[in-house]
């Protein structure tokens, strides 16, 4: 693919650039226009204000922005944060000062409280000078085993100068794959841009930097209700666990069932949900899942214990918004207890940013943790909080156990502790919506289940890893959201216990329930069904690919597809195997596994792509078909592509330059997608 000249930028601070990747091109919409000289007079701006503008995912930009604005307050200059989305646009041509702060996800794409401010900033009718006031910088997050890395961060610069903006700093891209992660390009980068904006704008004389012994306001309090009693009833409002979010649906757990070995080392579920709202819109192939994870009560319990608020934990309280650019997050209700918030809201058992550790030393009296807190913090000390934190998943809770004189004042655990992100899942079936039959909970008295209701309903397939690893800690390490996923009970589950028993229940579970989101893929068919299709989806990548051939064959009759699938050992985790054999005894399916561990030399997707070479070719050049791939992004992706070259290369009879060529044409055209995960 060729390359824009001032797009290609390198990333600074030692971040490596990877030969492959693609650089982005702004595209217009045809919109509005910023009104750049408006006629109404505006008063004068304050030359030291700084515009901190976020577009983040998973938190991670946002609590780099929101701690950039703590030190430029530190510095006196008057610092204000907000999600691009969030932002009253109409003010953007005041801001003289501004600070972008973007994440990436999915495939190169824009957070979600980044895409209406980016697709304001697209309009056509935005005249060239229409910035020409505005003074920015802009620091990407990303990840460079992704093909379009730090997309956002790089078109969002690019169209800015477009739009008149001058840079009074240069841009940075930081990259996940370095060993310190965000903040190996961070911490260079932020002091390099304190030294200019202070040369720029001097701190007044009769001031003086404020000392990071000073800790900063609070941005929520917990204000605890004068009465004990009604724990959430009479005069005051209930208390929920979360406000319902628009696009939010309720899902009820149907199936949540380990489809690998038990004897095997990766423990993957084949989770089934139903949504039953006739407001449901349904999904497209390709689409994903998220859903917001909860913490699970046992851990709650003993953090409660540990910090000793056992005893206040069931207590109803309010939150109290201390800053007028730090709101609520509008899924958090106000009225709270303080169980209810390490469950539902606070992710306490995640590893912890470096804003973590900031925070945590004006909440020790203790001298010599205060002096190993400042040093992790320091650009001395990183290498030491990587190895002591970051390089085994040392998680938040751990930290707290190792700093023992840590007392955390509860107005400050809304700072010190990141919100609970929701989670992304690729969709594993086709989207339908009739009349299904599903077991109704409701006893018939004597504790079995009753009748089979019939509901117009909608059902989802996830196909989920568990997050479960060792490093040299002692405990195994988890994730938040599959650890809560793996014990869900299920309908199904419900069902089969009380047929069972066969006698009254008096406490029967109930099966799992909880809202999702409903997000658009980037991986697309074909218009055409009577296209070929090949899909490439090693381990858990084969759940869109399900998606996707399920679409293909049951809604629309295709005969044309292939599935390279890998896993480790047939007879452990070759996922939905019964499925894929049935389809190709049909003749709707070629099916070709790599099943790495079941012979002397590994197998990989990769060979097998290449063993098929004419069939990959024929697909791909004489029939003018599809391939998609999908899984993880460490080696995999890279190794296809290396394979699709020498496929090309060879049945083509060009060149591996060549070929590569003409795999970057086929993908212009979408005829090669990649979606890949870390």
């Amino acid at each position: 693919m060729s390359q824009s000249t001032d797009l290609a930028l390198a990333p600074h601070h030692g971040q490596p650039q990877q030969a492959q990747q693609q650089h982005p091109q702004p595209q217009q919409q045809p919109e509005g226009p910023i009104h750049a000289h408006p006629s109404d007079p505006i008063s004068t701006p304050n030359p030291r204000r700084i515009l901190f503008l976020y577009g983040s995912q998973t938190g991670c930009a946002q609590d780099v922005a929101e701690n950039a604005a703590r030190e430029a307050r530190r510095m006196h200059f008057s610092a204000a944060v907000s999600a691009m989305d969030d932002y009253d646009r109409s003010l953007l041509i005041h801001e003289n000062f501004v600070v972008f702060i973007a994440s990436t996800t999915g495939q190169g794409e824009e957070p979600d409280n980044m895409k209406r401010f980016w697709k304001f900033l697209l309009r056509k009718s935005h005249p060239s000078d229409a910035l020409d006031h505005m003074e920015f910088t802009v620091f990407g997050l990303g990840d460079s085993s992704y093909l379009k890395f730090n997309w956002p961060a790089k078109k969002l610069y690019k169209r800015l100068l477009q739009l008149g903006a001058r840079p009074f700093y240069e841009p940075a891209y930081a990259d996940d794959q370095h060993y310190l992660g965000v903040d190996g390009t961070l911490g260079p980068w932020l002091s390099g841009l304190w030294n200019v904006a202070l040369e720029k704008y001097p701190i007044p004389p009769h001031l003086e930097i404020i000392s990071k012994d000073v800790i900063f306001q609070n941005s929520f309090s917990l204000v605890f209700d004068a009465s004990k009693d009604n724990h959430g009833q009479g005069e005051h409002e209930a208390i929920l666990d979360f406000n319902q979010e628009p696009g939010t649906f309720t899902a009820t757990l149907i199936k949540n069932k380990r489809i690998t070995h038990p004897t095997h080392s990766q423990d993957v579920r084949h989770i089934e949900l139903l949504i039953k709202d006739p407001t449901f819109p349904g999904y497209n192939p390709g689409d994903v899942l998220n859903m917001r994870p909860r913490n699970l009560e046992d851990d709650v319990n003993e953090f409660l214990e540990y910090n000793g608020w056992t005893s206040i934990a069931d207590d109803p309280l309010t939150i109290v918004q201390n800053l007028p650019d730090h709101p609520l997050p509008r899924h958090i209700p106000h009225r709270q207890t303080l169980r209810s918030l390490l469950t539902n809201h606070l992710n306490v058992f995640t590893t912890p940013r470096t804003s973590f550790f900031q925070l945590l030393v004006h909440f020790t009296a203790n001298e010599d943790e205060k002096e190993k807190l400042r040093d992790f913090v320091s650009p001395q000390g990183q290498d030491d909080l990587y190895s002591y934190c970051h390089r085994v998943r040392r998680t938040t809770f751990e930290v707290l156990r190792d700093f023992r004189d840590v007392k955390i004042p509860l107005d400050y655990i809304m700072d010190l502790f990141p919100l609970i992100m929701p989670r992304s899942f690729s969709i594993a079936s086709s989207s339908w919506t009739g009349v299904q039959e599903q077991p109704s909970l409701a006893g018939n008295g004597n504790g079995v289940a009753g009748k089979v209701e019939r509901a117009l309903e909608c059902k989802v397939d996830l196909c989920v890893a568990i997050v479960h690893y060792k490093t040299k800690l002692w405990k195994w390490r988890t994730g938040v959201c599959t650890r809560w996923l793996k014990d869900l009970p299920s309908a199904e589950e419900v069902a089969s216990e009380t047929l069972i028993t066969g006698k009254e229940v008096t406490s029967p579970r109930e099966p799992a329930q909880f809202s999702i989101r409903i997000q658009r893929g980037t991986l697309k068919l074909p218009k055409d069904p009577h296209v070929p299709l090949i899909c490439i989806g090693p381990g858990t990548g084969v759940a869109p690919m399900r998606s996707f051939l399920h679409h293909r064959i049951y809604t629309q009759g295709a005969t044309e597809n292939v599935l390279f699938f890998g896993c480790r050992k047939r007879d452990m985790d070759y996922h939905y195997r019964e499925e894929w054999e049935q389809l190709e005894r049909e003749g709707r399916l070629k099916v070709f596994a790599a099943c790495s561990r079941d012979q002397e030399d590994k197998v990989y997707v990769q060979h097998l792509i290449e063993q098929q070479a004419p069939l990959v070719w024929k697909v791909l050049d004489t029939q003018k078909g599809t391939i998609l791939l999908s899984g993880s992004s460490n080696r995999m992706p890279t190794d296809v592509m290396r394979a699709l070259h020498r496929v090309i290369a060879s049945q083509g009879q060009m060149s591996i330059e060549k070929a590569s060529e003409y795999l970057n044409k086929v993908e212009k055209e979408g005829r090669f997608q990649q979606e890949c995960w870390a």
